[in-house]
């Protein structure tokens, strides 16, 4: 893998004796019968990845120490940088450059879709990697524990064989294919996400105009430099393994790059805000620059339920390990820091137009017999709704709440209790 426009992801004549002996070999197996050590070994890796699994941080950093323990595992270090990105998408849900562009359900849906893809991958892939390092420490092979992992049998070939035979390259696209194909019904095909995230027009809009990017930081010079490629979290199974396959050849296109990266992972400590690569750009606190908090402070733990469900049910997922070209690297950080500018302006009128609707010089056309309301009419408890429609919870002095319910009245009906007594009801658009 080389850098450079036209350089390819090219497989040896070797390798390509080694897919087709795994396709050969490759069953749905039964469990087998385990002994007290082996019990204990499945419990023991059991905990420690539950204890692991627990935010996008405490799984970033996992991978990458787990990568500089065994650097020859060159998918920890794309999963390390992977999960920064995914964490870098959390917070910018609750940074300001989003504050005005989606709803408060739409961040909390992308955020759970976001969070539960991150905390699958690893509930799948840690194990794997645990199972690898105890086997390379007592030096004995311990995959016939797969499945009790829920580990797909497309995986137990290739992990026995990389033990005898290691290949880094064949591994990686391996674990690429395994991984994207292990959320695929969990969570991207998911009717819940696909109408509460993918099919909002406003997620639409972020994807149309490429807003979505996954980068790896690198200094070079003593400049912060951003090398990356632009993402869609819906795209069909083949882009998104052809995607992962790409980052994978531009991590490791040349020893100088993943070392510069690598150095950068190791002295950053990952906290979720974007202020961590770009600290002239970003701020983990309010003020001038954009606004990108740590993760925990934009969001609480969020507990996902894991199941086992074999995807694996025929040879042709091997065909994924193809050939392909390598697009030229490029340094995106201009490209990337225009963005950024264009979503702050996109925010900026968001921002005014949701003022001004507050202030109330917007009006809303109501049916024929109905009141016209600004948003700025408020009603207590007890009163009678002017119209029909939706209202939701304020502070008498017209202020934000954190939690406020919203509500839907016919006209004449009286207005509940709301959850304090400082608080009063007003006009909504429907949602």
């Amino acid at each position: 893998m080389k850098e450079g426009r036209g350089s390819s992801y090219t497989l040896s004549k070797e390798e390509r004796d080694m897919i087709a002996k795994w396709k050969s070999h490759n069953q749905i197996k039964h469990k087998p019968e385990l002994n007290e050590k082996e019990k204990e070994l499945v419990k023991e890796i059991n905990k420690k990845t539950s204890m692991l699994n627990q935010t996008n941080v405490t799984r970033t950093q996992a991978y990458f120490d787990f990568y500089q323990r065994h650097p020859e595992i060159h998918w920890a270090l794309l999963a390390h940088l992977v999960s920064r990105n995914g964490g870098w998408s959390m917070t910018d849900l609750k940074g300001n450059l989003l504050e005005f562009v989606f709803s408060e359900q739409q961040k909390e849906d992308f955020f759970a879709f976001l969070e539960k893809a991150n905390a699958f991958i690893f509930h799948d892939a840690f194990p794997q990697l645990l199972l690898y390092e105890k086997s390379k420490n007592d030096r004995q092979n311990y995959f016939k524990l797969l499945p009790f992992f829920g580990v797909s049998s497309f995986m137990e070939p290739i992990w026995h064989s990389f033990l005898n035979s290691p290949s880094s390259k064949l591994l990686t696209v391996a674990l690429i294919i395994n991984e994207q194909h292990y959320i695929e019904q969990r969570l991207i095909s998911n009717s819940h996400f696909q109408k509460k995230v993918y099919e909002s027009r406003l997620f639409r809009i972020q994807e149309f105009f490429h807003f979505n990017y996954i980068v790896f930081p690198h200094r070079n010079f003593g400049q912060t430099q951003l090398i990356g490629r632009n993402v869609s979290h819906f795209a069909p199974l083949e882009k998104r393994i052809s995607l992962g396959k790409r980052l994978y050849a531009m991590l490791f296109s040349s020893p100088s790059l993943t070392e510069e990266i690598t150095e950068f992972c190791a002295s950053t400590v990952h906290s979720g805000s974007r202020a961590d690569y770009w600290p002239d750009c970003f701020s983990k606190k309010t003020g001038k620059m954009i606004y990108s908090p740590v993760l925990e402070n934009a969001w609480g733990k969020y507990a996902s339920n894991f199941w086992n469900q074999e995807w694996y049910q025929n040879n042709s997922v091997f065909d994924f390990f193809n050939e392909f070209t390598i697009p030229k690297i490029l340094d995106i950080s201009k490209r990337y820091n225009y963005t950024l500018h264009f979503l702050r302006f996109v925010s900026a009128l968001l921002k005014l137009k949701n003022k001004i609707t507050k202030s109330g010089h917007t009006r809303k056309k109501l049916k024929k017999g109905g009141k016209i309301m600004g948003q700025n009419h408020q009603f207590k408890p007890g009163q009678k709704a002017p119209n029909n429609g939706y209202y939701v919870e304020i502070g008498e002095t017209g202020s934000t709440v954190n939690d406020p319910n919203q509500i839907k009245l016919k006209a004449g009906e009286e207005f509940p209790e709301t959850k304090n007594k400082d608080r009063v009801w007003m006009p909504k658009r429907k949602p």
